[in-house]
């Protein structure tokens, strides 16, 4: 089977590896689509130790689809179609991998793999905001990326008062207002920290998000947030060098809600939930998906997601 392969910083190439056997308590499952996430370019863009290269088989990958081909439990037999989970092992980029039943969440039978995929983002959005009171906040949201976009989409829904998106990309603003943005800020043009505190009447946002996975990030929504205000950390930065004023986020005493849900007691629970809401035709995801590649394209797929280019939103590859 072919497996994706980081060989050195922003190089990708395809590997010829024999298919794993699963051992007692897992599946075997043959993918069918993938998806590329910022994550992923903590290990592809940002170079690592010299001495780590050539990374694992299958790394950077955690966002895959596909169909259980080899199965001893009743609960998940053959045929059935599940996102499988790699949490932060990242190694899913692969034609064929195997998996715990924790790791899987169950899909319908109809409809594209890499439409249903596209919940798993969705999931940890939703699991990011299920312990904060959303409903009429101030709200501003920093980064426009495919976590910031549903972000932005799900505060609407769960009736935030007022929503600022930010980000220095206008193509992703425009997408913003569509979804639900009152007021979208273009950081190239425009310090936000200022805008948002006069449009929040000098007082700042009840709840800021991060979400753009900026290094300098954190400061900005510590400055944009009110006093007593929350901040939702979901943005990784590449960097290790992050700065965080912590004594004015102490004397703000702001509360700051951690959303890696990867590593909560049962990862699979919210895009379980994210699918379930799908499948009852509750929320249309379609618009994350902005280019298509196949499996083979991995390699360009990763370049141009590292580039941000060409409009890129969501990328997905089709095995």
């Amino acid at each position: 089977m072919k497996a994706i392969q980081v060989t050195g910083p922003r190089r990708l190439e395809l590997a010829e590896v024999p298919i794993p056997e699963p051992a007692d308590g897992e599946v075997l499952i043959k993918l069918e689509a993938l998806s590329v996430c910022g994550t992923d370019m903590m290990a592809y863009r940002h170079p690592q130790p010299e001495e780590d290269y050539p990374l694992g088989h299958g790394t950077p990958c955690h966002e895959c689809a596909g169909t259980i081909v080899r199965s001893n439990f009743t609960e998940w037999p053959v045929g059935r179609r599940v996102i499988y989970l790699p949490a932060l092992n990242l190694n899913g980029g692969a034609e064929y991998v195997v998996a715990q039943p924790e790791t899987l969440v169950s899909l319908p039978d109809d409809g594209g793999m890499g439409d249903w995929l596209m919940c798993q983002p969705w999931g940890t959005v939703l699991y990011a905001l299920e312990r904060i009171p959303v409903a009429g906040k101030n709200i501003a949201v920093l980064g426009q990326g495919c976590i910031g976009l549903l972000f932005t989409m799900t505060l609407r829904q769960m009736g935030a008062r007022k929503i600022i998106a930010i980000d220095p990309n206008e193509h992703r603003l425009a997408i913003s207002r569509k979804l639900g943005a009152n007021l979208t800020i273009n950081t190239s043009r425009v310090v936000p920290q200022k805008v948002v505190h006069e449009v929040f009447g000098n007082q700042g946002a009840d709840i800021v998000v991060e979400a753009s996975g900026d290094s300098r990030a954190l400061d900005q929504c510590v400055a944009m947030a009110r006093m007593y205000g929350t901040l939702v950390l979901f943005g990784i930065p590449e960097e290790k060098e992050v700065t965080f004023d912590y004594l004015t986020a102490i004397a703000k005493q702001l509360t700051m809600v951690g959303t890696v849900s990867a590593t909560c007691e049962a990862p699979a629970k919210p895009i379980q939930q994210a699918v379930d809401l799908r499948a009852k035709g509750e929320v249309d995801l379609s618009w994350l998906i902005t280019h298509r590649f196949r499996f083979e394209d991995a390699p360009h797929g990763y370049e141009l997601y590292a580039d941000r280019g060409d409009g890129l939103i969501k990328l997905v590859l089709e095995i």
